[in-house]
């Protein structure tokens, strides 16, 4: 991939609305090049233009990482899996844990549930929780919203069409909610304005294969600040968060070498708030799911 082609790639990830024309003219080319680049990679499914609406406005405010440990083979774990809703990131990972799985359900009681169903699943040996308090950076998601937001009727229909398509014209949308077209636009940049929904792009986790995925899970003596600051500055962080629980802090952040995890590795290490930082390489990702709500079809990537 080229540096125009990156270049664009990343202006679609931040707003995945904007025309070729306007992604021409802040990268200093011209809209034929653009549609060159771009448009096969929509064509054949490389790229995805896609909504996500954040969970806690749906409901969802038991967010947590879950690590398996597994004697034998993992089949029967990622089976198990794939019968429940809540599981919205799935992989197997090399490091202390054979599977690492991120969950969304609407309270404590639905999350012990899922917890149990999932504990109980054939060659599970040990599964450890880390709960979510506050999500500093996602690879979709923006700042943590106002969760009194309130999604209507049509809210939801605008919603479901952006999933599929995110940038699906305002008239089809407009048709899809019973909203004016004007309405419907005003609909879509109030949710995107006040952080209740994205629209981003997303590639497929084989054009991204030149990265190494870590996990990374870290406990403090302090508040972290210096630890959230290194690891909020790295290019292309995908997610990061405060929580509770096994660590204080996890994140997710793709490594262009060894050498540059290793280097990352020992600088967290070295600091004096940092008690501890485990590692784990995603060496397959088996589902991740950037759209999840109950009310709405679930569109997710398998593998």
């Amino acid at each position: 991939m080229d540096e125009l082609t990156e270049a664009a790639v990343q202006l679609l990830r931040r707003d995945g609305r904007l025309s070729f024309s306007e992604i021409a003219r802040q990268l200093g080319t011209t809209r034929a090049a653009v549609s060159a680049r771009v448009s096969p990679m929509l064509e054949s499914g490389g790229l995805r233009i896609l909504a996500a609406v954040h969970p806690r406005v749906l409901g969802l405010h038991s967010l947590a990482h879950l690590s398996f440990r597994v004697a034998g083979p993992t089949g029967p774990l990622l089976e198990r899996m794939a019968q429940l809703d809540s599981p919205v990131f799935i992989s197997e990972t090399v490091g202390p844990f054979e599977v690492a799985a991120e969950v969304h359900t609407r309270d404590k009681l639905e999350l012990q549930a899922a917890m149990r169903t999932l504990r109980g699943a054939e060659g599970v040996t040990d599964m450890q929780l880390t709960v979510y308090q506050h999500v500093l950076n996602s690879f979709f998601l923006g700042a943590e919203p106002d969760t009194e937001q309130h999604l209507d009727d049509a809210d939801l229909a605008l919603v479901a069409q952006l999933q599929r398509d995110g940038r699906i014209g305002y008239a089809e949308l407009a048709a899809a909610s019973g909203l004016s077209i004007n309405g419907a636009r005003g609909r879509v940049q109030r949710m995107l304005d006040q952080g209740i929904m994205r629209i981003g792009a997303v590639r497929q986790r084989s054009d991204s294969t030149r990265n190494f995925l870590f996990g990374l899970g870290i406990t403090l003596h302090d508040a972290g600040d210096r630890a959230i600051e290194l690891i909020g500055a790295r290019p292309g962080l995908e997610f990061f968060a405060r929580t509770y629980g096994r660590f204080d802090l996890v994140a997710t952040v793709p490594f262009s070498s060894f050498d540059d995890f290793h280097e990352l590795l020992d600088t967290l290490r070295s600091m004096e708030g940092v008690r501890s930082v485990d590692a784990w390489l995603h060496a397959r990702i088996r589902q991740e799911r950037y759209q999840f709500a109950p009310q709405l079809p679930l569109a997710d990537t398998r593998r």
